[in-house]
């Protein structure tokens, strides 16, 4: 797909996730034909989105809020494009990363379902998440979506009309090394702990129902998800997609670009360091203390985190378990949501008496 063996490594595993979450086909071929090497992909994506962001300007101006929001939305998608694993020039990088904040933030009074941006502490500082709850009448159940290493809150939060529709609240989070966190904290492999301050801040707001919360989390985030269920007892099922049961038994086989990335977001100062951080990331000796319903789903071709290492986290598992492999499924299984995300859903819903019908 291109000549550089960098944007090869990653326009391969992670283009079907590309489309899935709105970046346009044409726009992909564009920007690799404009790029010689991998030092070009943040900048050639910065320019493709503020294409982007000049279209929903236009509109703005004319009073075309509909199209604005639309335009907006995409501008963010793709200002993400240009920072997500790119961590080469970190000017461009917190550009990136800025930019898609800024643009989504433009249009978040506008968004349906509605978004509310919130903080809650954590520590000696803050995090911050997204939030939608139209349930006024009843204390729902809530569902926290964690992010991996290269989504964000954002990007997590766009599926939540899915999860409302089954009755659920939606946070989406951005913990450390995630997202805007990342500018202010690097990854941790404790996520009990931004589990838990997420729980707290939901007691003090009093409008879901603390009794039911439930944790799902892709990539990465299939690591974070077991371990907070693990060690955070408020928290009453869990789904893990895609996840490592241990991260550096993965680590020093996926692409070279998100080895850069977690170099990045973990604070390390070489691959070196990385490697030794990346082992703190296990669920060995403690996958066998989540008690609480377990569903972990994976593909079969997934090119970054085998398969197996999802089998191995129910495996060890104490409480109600089950495993699903999609044998099509690539990372993330975006290639292949329309199988992946009802068997994610429904059963969320269903250990809550959620809707399904």
């Amino acid at each position: 797909m291109h000549s550089d063996p960098l944007i090869k490594e990653t326009l391969e595993p992670w283009m079907p996730s590309f489309l899935h979450d709105g970046i346009y086909y044409y726009d992909i071929l564009l920007a690799a034909e404009r790029m010689q090497s991998w030092d070009d992909w943040g900048s050639v994506w910065i320019e493709n989105a503020f294409l982007h962001e000049t279209l929903a300007t236009k509109a703005r101006e004319s009073d075309r809020r509909i199209s604005a929001v639309q335009a907006f939305l995409t501008a963010a998608r793709y200002y993400h494009m240009a920072y997500f694993i790119y961590t080469r020039d970190l000017e461009v990088h917190n550009k990136g990363l800025r930019k898609m904040l800024e643009c989504y933030e433009r249009v978040l009074d506008y968004l349906e379902p509605p978004v509310e941006k919130v903080t809650f502490p954590f520590e000696d500082t803050y995090l911050v998440g997204l939030f939608s709850n139209p349930f006024k009448d009843h204390l729902p159940p809530v569902v926290i979506l964690i992010p991996g290493l290269d989504s964000t809150k954002e990007s997590r939060h766009r599926a939540c009309d899915r999860y409302l529709r089954r009755g659920m609240a939606v946070l989406s989070i951005d913990g450390p090394g995630q997202g805007e966190t990342s500018l202010r904290m690097s990854i941790r492999f404790d996520y009990e702990k931004v589990i838990a301050a997420a729980i707290d801040y939901f007691e003090a707001r009093g409008d879901v129902d603390i009794n039911r919360i439930r944790l799902m989390g892709s990539s990465l985030g299939g690591y974070y998800a077991p371990r907070a269920a693990a060690f955070e007892t408020r928290v009453k099922a869990c789904v893990g997609s895609c996840g490592p049961y241990d991260w550096s038994e993965c680590f020093g086989s996926v692409p070279h670009v998100t080895r850069e990335a977690y170099q990045l977001y973990s604070g390390a100062k070489s691959l070196k360091e990385v490697d030794e951080l990346s082992k703190s990331m296990t669920l060995r000796g403690t996958a066998e203390q989540i008690t609480c319903p377990l569903l972990t789903i994976h593909g079969k071709r997934d090119a970054l985190i085998p398969w197996e290492h999802g089998k191995r986290i129910v495996n060890e598992a104490s409480g109600p378990k089950e495993f699903v492999l999609l044998e099509e499924g690539n990372h993330s299984l975006g290639n292949i949501s329309y199988r992946s995300a009802p068997v994610i859903l429904d059963w969320l819903a269903e250990q809550i008496g959620g809707i399904v019908t």
